[in-house]
């Protein structure tokens, strides 16, 4: 049974990449839509600034364009600006600008963003700006978020980003606890059997459902002399990529590859999406590595600081749609799009 069904279609000068139901959205690019036949809707309005990403709302109605490596955002519904955005200076030439947009259970779109610090999570009701964690009781520790993502359901929320000297990894927090104890979204605590000891270093994360987060490892050092603290069982590795299971507060599985994976996204369940210079389909039970779209160039990021990455090593424009389990990417001038097939998943 097939895994997978692409197809491409031609479109030049694409800034950025987000699904809004079946279609295609560049809205760097001044909203631009495309459908999944190459037909395009013409741009509608020109930023003259230098905005070079954008994230979206899970229905697409709402998206934030910003610079990758800068401090300034605009928050946009249907299109029109409803808000400028503003993250702290500090190293933001460096690493990811921090930004998601999700609806937590049964509450309204919310806006996860750093306004102030750079150590600072903020959550507000996207549409009205409504701050809803503000407090002047919160202080912070010391870490540097980036490439926040909310669970599926929007339980929780995962911080990819680092610490100082750098070192990358990845918090995770309760978005309920958070909104009714601002102070939650302070504090800095480590994924089990990972960052706390030092033995590899994170550099993404992805929810599998509210209570399992996939995480790999950069291409690293390790720091074998720290071993002996951390007792039997999986253990997340240089090049690796861990299961962990927060409720249980346990790592399930580990593996580790040849190079580094990179961004990962999810893919069902039971799947990831490694984007380390070509997107590969792994498999979360076994580490193996189902196929890779050699003819596709995802880019060399392996972290959340991405200064220095130019030409091919620079993430082209993607856009990830984890309820329909498809991807596209822009190559160029050819934008390929990637749908998964859930019983030739479940069959694997």
């Amino acid at each position: 049974m097939a895994l997978f069904k692409h197809v491409s279609f031609t479109a030049t000068g694409i800034a950025s990449l987000c699904w809004r139901g079946d279609h295609l959205v560049d809205w760097v690019g001044g909203c631009r839509v495309f459908a999944l036949d190459g037909t395009e809707r013409e741009a509608s309005v020109h930023y003259g600034y230098r905005f070079d990403a954008a994230t979206a709302s899970p229905d697409g109605r709402f998206a934030v364009i910003y610079e990758r490596l800068g401090t300034k955002g605009l928050l946009l519904r249907d299109g029109q600006c409803l808000r400028q955005l503003n993250r702290s200076y500090y190293h933001a030439d460096a690493y990811e600008y921090p930004v998601a947009l999700f609806h937590p259970p049964g509450g309204p779109l919310l806006l996860a963003h750093c306004p102030n610090d750079y150590c600072r999570i903020e959550l507000e009701e996207a549409e009205t700006g409504r701050a809803l964690t503000a407090s002047a009781e919160r202080k912070p520790e010391d870490f540097f978020h980036s490439r926040l993502g909310a669970s599926p359901s929007g339980k929780r929320l995962l911080s990819a980003g680092w610490v100082w000297h750098p070192w990358g990894a990845v918090i995770c927090f309760d978005i309920a606890r958070a909104l009714t104890e601002p102070s939650h979204l302070d504090r800095v605590e480590p994924l089990p059997y990972s960052g706390k000891l030092c033995l590899a270093e994170e550099s993404s994360a992805c929810w599998l459902d509210d209570d399992r987060i996939a995480v790999a490892a950069a291409d690293a050092p390790e720091y074998p002399e720290d071993r002996r603290d951390v007792g039997p069982g999986p253990l997340l590795l240089p090049r690796g990529l861990a299961i962990y299971d927060l409720a249980g507060g346990t790592c399930l599985r580990a593996f580790q590859f040849n190079e580094p994976i990179g961004t990962i996204l999810p893919i069902g369940a039971n799947h990831v999406l490694s984007l380390y210079r070509h997107p590969k389909l792994i498999e979360l039970w076994t580490g193996e590595v189902l196929h890779v779209w050699t003819e596709l160039a995802s880019g060399h990021q392996d972290g959340s600081i991405v200064c220095g990455l130019e030409g091919e090593a620079k993430p082209p424009p993607m856009a990830f749609d984890a309820a329909c389990n498809r991807f596209a990417i822009a190559n160029g001038d050819t934008v390929t799009v990637v749908e998964f097939d859930r019983s030739g998943l479940n069959s694997r």
